[in-house]
């Protein structure tokens, strides 16, 4: 099935405009099953990268029609993330979201597309503001366990703490904190704003992420919108790099664009440590710095496979021993089977009533990972939809619930109400956005305070009707 992915998209891909538009390194390479072992959060993506990665020397040179064998009799369809694709650059993700639903039925069908649509429709929901799409994509047997998992016991003399308060204390100790996050999970994004102002305080100065593109370190870059990295299509990721900006954090893109050698299953993860150690720490020695990583590539030591995550490389190129945390594997599931056994005990017992990291203070020890790759999880709160929204916007991210304005209820059919922060145009990533079906929809928007222009599209773009609201 890889095979047939990667030559379908290698087909489709085959010009660099097309290829970094898409950011395909961020929509399927990065399909790493969080819920078993941190191992295998990282080189089960990596091969795949690897194997769709030999399409850039042809990309470099040759423009391929889309016409072609490799796709036989489902030459009409076309990778699902293509769809709509101007209106969605223009800032209208419900365009592309329609059209997704109108030709599932031949996606589902095709031998190519099929898992790799499952995969765009979750994300997409994400992003427009499903409260549960992160947890439902979490089932997709890419990332759903193995084996059911039993009830366990937390080790002994270990006690829930505030994850703020002690990534606080233990971000001290170092000069580089690590974040692994959850690509499905926008929950696990939320506490980003919080600790990009408690690091802030203690003098780090450099965000670095994963997703960026490398216009984020453009003077004019002002706002994230749908070229400034797949995850930042989150609103709630895109308003913390609002928050990092307004710090005055800068911001460092680190992805590779180069090929490795075939098999070199650590070669992408090398690269992005040299490119953080030449992008900060050769120009700043004594640096700060936060980094967002997805997964798995937050691990701090060789897998025993021999692969080398960018953690534990760029822990070798600076000698500095980061704080490593991981967000995705203790966090809720469709099933308790499907969850971790350590966290169906914590949220049992009641234990995980705020973002918490378990810490045994006796021996200064957190509950991380066995192998000292990871030093904490990050244990995250079951979730409760409030008004169509996830109870986290509120207790986390400190948001409030705003009635959608009667005029954006206006219409029929399927429609998209977006906020945006004043002053930035329809372009940009929302503060805020959900799909509503009917002038009876109940859902509300989440928001910070400040002032904000809203606006509600249908899926060919037209703009029903306008707003401004502030929020004290």
């Amino acid at each position: 099935m890889k095979n047939k992915l990667a030559l379908a998209c290698i087909a489709f891909l085959a010009t660099p405009t097309v290829f970094a538009q898409l950011s395909l390194r961020e929509t399927i390479i990065d399909r790493i099953p969080p819920s078993q072992s941190v191992q295998s959060d990282g080189t089960a993506g990596d091969r795949l990268w690897e194997s769709l990665s030999e399409a850039r020397p042809v990309s470099q040179q040759v423009s391929l029609p889309i016409r072609n064998p490799i796709l036989g009799q489902e030459e009409g369809l076309v990778p699902p993330i293509l769809l709509k694709k101007e209106a969605l650059q223009a800032g209208n993700p419900l365009a592309t979201y329609a059209a997704l639903l109108d030709l599932e039925p031949q996606y589902l069908k095709s031998k190519i597309f099929a898992d790799f649509y499952r995969e765009v429709r979750f994300n997409l929901e994400e992003f427009l503001g499903f409260p549960l799409a992160g947890v439902q994509a979490m089932s997709l047997p890419t990332y759903r366990r193995q084996k059911p998992s039993v009830e366990t016991a937390l080790p002994k003399l270990y006690r829930a703490e505030s994850a703020i308060r002690v990534i606080e204390r233990e971000a001290r100790k170092t000069r580089l904190v690590i974040w692994g996050e959850e690509h499905h999970l926008p929950q696990t994004r939320a506490l980003y704003e919080a600790l990009l102002r408690k690091l802030w305080q203690q003098g780090y100065r450099y965000l670095a992420a994963e997703t960026f593109a490398d216009e984020v370190m453009n003077a004019e870059f002002k706002y994230p919108d749908y070229q400034s990295g797949f995850y930042l299509r989150d609103p709630v990721f895109a308003s913390a790099i609002r928050t990092a900006r307004s710090l005055g954090y800068k911001l460092i893109a680190y992805e590779t664009q180069e090929r490795g050698p075939v098999g070199d299953d650590s070669f992408r993860d090398r690269k992005q440590a040299e490119n953080i150690k030449a992008r900060i720490f050769d120009q700043d020695p004594q640096a700060k710095v936060f980094i967002i990583a997805g997964r798995g590539h937050a691990s701090e030591e060789t897998a025993p496979g021999g692969w080398t995550p960018m953690a534990s490389v760029l822990k070798r190129l600076t000698g500095i021993n980061p704080l490593t945390l991981y967000a995705p594997r203790m966090s809720q599931r469709l099933t308790p089977d499907e969850e971790d056994p350590f966290y169906r005990v914590a949220t049992a017992h009641g234990l995980v009533k705020e973002p918490t990291i378990f810490v045994n203070r006796l021996e200064g020890r957190l509950l991380g990972s066995d192998g000292g790759d990871l030093d904490a999880y990050i244990f995250w709160p079951r979730i409760e939809v409030r008004d169509g929204r996830p109870d986290w916007m509120v207790k986390e991210l400190g948001r409030k619930p705003i009635k959608i304005p009667r005029q954006l209820k206006h219409g029929r059919g399927i429609r998209l109400v977006q906020v945006f922060k004043e002053g930035e145009p329809a372009s940009a990533i929302p503060i805020d956005q959900v799909i509503i079906d009917d002038q009876s929809d109940r859902k509300v928007l989440m928001l910070p305070k400040g002032r904000f222009w809203l606006r509600a599209v249908d899926r060919d773009s037209k703009v029903i009707a306008e707003a401004h609201l502030s929020v004290p």
